[in-house]
């Protein structure tokens, strides 16, 4: 059976920027190198790992996405881009093209979007697909199926795998009702406030009772 690699690599790269901010690894002329390290090093182990059939990287195009337009305050609490990361994600980006791997980006719309869309288009062409982001919300593209799974750099180091069940044992919820789950409690990294009074357990018992926002509101 085929297999396709997709990788999120915005949130990839951030993900490694944070966590081996603390090596200050850098170049003989000073220049950042930690991002890039952790950004192939994981892209390397994720190729000892599975033979995939193709892979391709996708990247943010930029701050402003649709959400911004539904909801202002989207991620407004977040700064600019470090100086050493923009450096460092422009390497990883040239890095990426020169390895002869695919790059995609929409306007508007973010990396795991994009990844989102392409996923559940080779699910249903019967594809398997291996995901490796830094962003856990993208815990709701995991199918049902099984097709899709995700992994996700450990801070301790390797890659820590993702399913449907692994997403459960998590957070108390599937991933078809992680977008459920984020908008009961709120997601704090994303500026997206919650439900006063209801936190990580209490959204996950609702929707064990009742599946999902719709019949939670009912009730």
């Amino acid at each position: 059976m085929k297999q396709l690699v997709l990788i999120d690599g915005h949130s990839l790269a951030y993900r490694m920027y944070f966590a081996l901010e603390r090596t200050g690894m850098k170049t003989s002329k000073k220049e950042p190198t930690w991002a890039i390290f952790g950004f192939f090093k994981a892209l390397f182990e994720l190729l000892g790992r599975v033979q995939p059939d193709g892979i391709a990287v996708a990247f943010d195009m930029g701050r402003i996405t649709f959400r911004n337009e539904i909801y202002p305050d989207y991620k407004a609490h977040r700064d600019e881009m470090p100086d050493d990361m923009r450096q460092q994600m422009a390497a990883i980006r040239e890095g990426v093209e020169l390895l002869g791997i695919p790059v995609f980006g929409v306007e508007h719309f973010e990396a795991d979007d994009v990844i989102g869309t392409l996923a559940r288009q080779a699910a249903e062409d019967g594809v398997n697909v291996v995901i490796l982001t830094g962003d856990q919300d993208a815990f709701q593209i995991i199918d049902e199926a099984g097709r899709i799974s995700l992994l996700v750099p450990s801070f301790k180091g390797g890659l820590s795998e993702y399913d449907r069940q692994k997403v459960f044992e998590k957070w108390g919820v599937y991933p078809e009702q992680v977008t459920d789950f984020k908008g009961l409690k709120g997601d704090p990294s994303d500026n997206i406030p919650g439900v006063p009074g209801v936190g990580d357990k209490t959204a996950a018992k609702l929707l064990a009772d009742y599946k999902n926002l719709e019949n939670v509101l009912a009730h």
